[in-house]
């Protein structure tokens, strides 16, 4: 690696060793397995700290969902040469509905309308967010009953400003990615143009919608540990703490919130409609399972608000259960969430020529997913993250 890009890449060798220039730092990696730098289609951030947290565990790079295009912008373009948080690649502004999920209590952007309640209002936001710097816009097509019943249904966008939404965005060259998980949300987001569906749907996806899929292509970012979580927050919270590795990185004060009777309780009484998630798991893994054998483009994203960085691994996991191999999960992660960015050129494969992100691990992550926390080092843009402890 030199100049924070690989530029080269095989097996140890003399001859190997001896075309090294002069000075070169050899880093000794027996009985390691080296990865690119994982990159996460889906998050949120509250703070700083949890992107600082997300590089820890090897994620160089991540899709930010972000409600004001100009600070985000600002964000990603510092966020190239840091070396404490991974690139940021916002989907800004989320678009929503007054009253809708995603108005409830989350800034405004000042510089344009989120809520539209127009098509002609929707075009003109999508085109003063493109002047902002946006490349990636995000819609909120969902009213939440799903897991918020019996409590009343949000409102929700109109079909009309959706299609003006995705539609201006698509004309503008701009990528839209929709939180649909409804099957009916999902295919009328896919007919207006949408390049990507945010979250996991929650019914059976029948073939015409899996040809569009395969054949546009539109990227599923399943967010199956999402899912999980709202569908049992106690099971799902003692699952991820089981393990030493887990508990290792966590503060004793996180460890005891996450593991309070409080903590579970404010998510059932939020999202009260917590058996019908549960009786949905399966069609969520069936969709995955079938939508990944049939080509469409599978790209790793958490929404894991909980567990940043550490999702990733979670969401692995549930692949994994979900009959995916260990290998297709890790590119769903690598490989074509880059893809989904369009930034596979410049990441998500260990290539010459690439951006030298690396995570390096002591376990092999092909045997488990679960390995990828055996973290030896990260590297961004070729330089050892100091916060990535073993």
């Amino acid at each position: 690696m030199t100049d924070g890009r690989i530029v080269s890449v095989g097996p140890a060798s003399p001859a190997a060793a001896a075309a090294l220039p002069a000075g070169a730092e050899l880093v000794a990696a027996e009985g390691q397995w080296i990865l690119p730098g994982l990159i996460d289609a889906h998050v949120h951030a509250e703070s700083e700290e949890d992107l600082k947290t997300m590089l820890a565990w090897g994620v160089t790079s991540v899709r930010l969902m972000a409600e004001d295009v100009a600070a985000s912008g600002r964000l990603a373009r510092a966020s190239g040469d840091r070396t404490d948080i991974p690139e940021v690649f916002p989907a800004a502004p989320i678009f929503s509905t007054r009253g809708g999920w995603w108005d409830q209590g989350h800034p405004a952007d000042a510089s344009l309308d989120r809520f539209p309640a127009t098509p002609e209002a929707a075009r003109a936001s999508v085109r003063r967010a493109k002047a902002l710097g946006a490349v990636e816009i995000k819609l909120m097509l969902d009213d939440m009953a799903w897991c918020r019943a019996p409590k009343p249904p949000l409102a929700k966008v109109g079909p009309d400003v959706a299609a003006a939404l995705i539609g201006e965005a698509r004309e503008l060259g701009l990528r839209a990615i929709v939180h649909a998980p409804s099957l009916a949300d999902a295919k009328a987001a896919i007919a207006a143009g949408a390049t990507a569906l945010a979250h996991g749907v929650l019914d059976p996806i029948d073939d015409a919608m899996v040809a569009v899929m395969r054949s546009r292509p539109v990227f599923y970012v399943p967010t199956m540990d999402v899912f999980e979580f709202l569908a049992d927050t106690r099971g799902f919270i003692a699952s991820v703490l089981s393990g030493p590795l887990v508990e290792g990185r966590l503060s004793p004060k996180a460890l005891a919130e996450f593991r309070s009777d409080a903590y579970s309780s404010r998510y059932r009484e939020r999202f009260p409609n917590f058996e019908n998630v549960r009786s949905r798991l399966r069609v969520l893994g069936e969709n995955l399972r079938r939508l990944h054998a049939a080509g469409v483009p599978v790209a790793l994203g958490t929404d894991m608000w909980a567990f940043p960085g550490l999702g990733v691994s979670i969401e692995m996991d549930l692949y994994a259960r979900a009959g995916l191999t260990p290998l297709e999960a890790i590119r769903a992660a690598t490989q074509t969430a880059a893809r989904s960015l369009a930034i596979d050129a410049d990441r998500g494969t260990l290539e010459p020529g690439k951006r030298a992100d690396v995570l390096v691990l002591s376990a092999d992550p092909g045997r488990d997913p679960k390995n990828l926390r055996r973290i030896h080092a990260v590297y961004k843009c070729g330089r050892r993250v100091a916060s990535a402890k073993p």
